[in-house]
């Protein structure tokens, strides 16, 4: 019988839950095996570190989110400094999660995603357009970029909502979903023991092949910059 392989840099990683420069160590050491191992396992499960003084809380906040989403609790997690106590990603990594920190919701949904790349093509449609405007320069620079980046991230199977789309009412479904990280930052705060963000985002990927991908590669990126520091 042939035993399950392990990347060699995993054999006595027995961490739930650990630190920054030990997880990019590893990734760095253990190659394309490992990251994804990682974004499978560490990164997609368990609880964050953002809700462990009660991690029923997380719990609670999942199903509420689903039931608004219309989608099961299990198809919700946490990234970024909220999952882990700090980012992987090399320009945020100086700065830890603390009570206040934003919350980096994903959301694996082929069923949302397509509802979102629906309504970031009709805003992609209204502002070439002109139906939409942007109300200054700045805004007017950062839509042409999302503009012509976007697209591109969709191909790969992931969309950030919010960011990607303008909040507006003509994109009934990212309205409805911004509307919820509105409510969703005010119950957290009613919420004795629970992070207070100020803010909550949501990435949403197609499927979990799209989400390992990804995840996968930001810790090779961040690993590679982390070696070399």
């Amino acid at each position: 019988m042939t035993p399950f392989e392990i990347p060699h840099s995993m054999e006595d990683f027995v961490d739930a839950c650990p630190s920054v420069p030990d997880l990019l160590t590893i990734a760095n050491e253990g190659g394309s095996a490992a990251c994804a191992a990682l974004a499978r396992t560490w990164i997609s499960e368990g609880i964050p570190v953002a809700f462990k003084d009660c991690p029923a809380i997380y719990d609670s906040m999942r199903v509420w989110l689903a039931d608004q989403l219309n989608i099961h609790a299990k198809q919700i997690g946490l990234t970024g400094s909220a999952r882990l106590g700090s980012s992987f990603v090399p320009k945020k990594a100086a700065k830890p999660f603390g009570p206040s920190s934003d919350l980096d919701l994903f959301v694996i949904s082929e069923t949302l995603f397509a509802a979102y790349r629906a309504d970031f093509f009709t805003w992609h449609d209204d502002f070439h357009s002109g139906r939409v405007t942007a109300h200054n320069a700045t805004e007017q620079r950062y839509w042409e970029n999302n503009a012509k980046e976007t697209p591109h991230n969709i191909k790969r199977g992931f969309i950030d909502v919010g960011r990607r789309i303008p909040s507006h009412r003509r994109y009934k479904t990212a309205q409805q979903t911004l509307d919820t990280m509105f409510q969703l930052t005010r119950k957290l705060k009613a919420t004795p023991r629970s992070p207070s963000p100020v803010k909550a985002s949501v990435r949403c990927y197609e499927d979990w092949e799209s989400f390992v991908e990804q995840v996968s590669l930001s810790i090779h990126q961040s690993s590679k910059s982390y070696s070399k520091s």
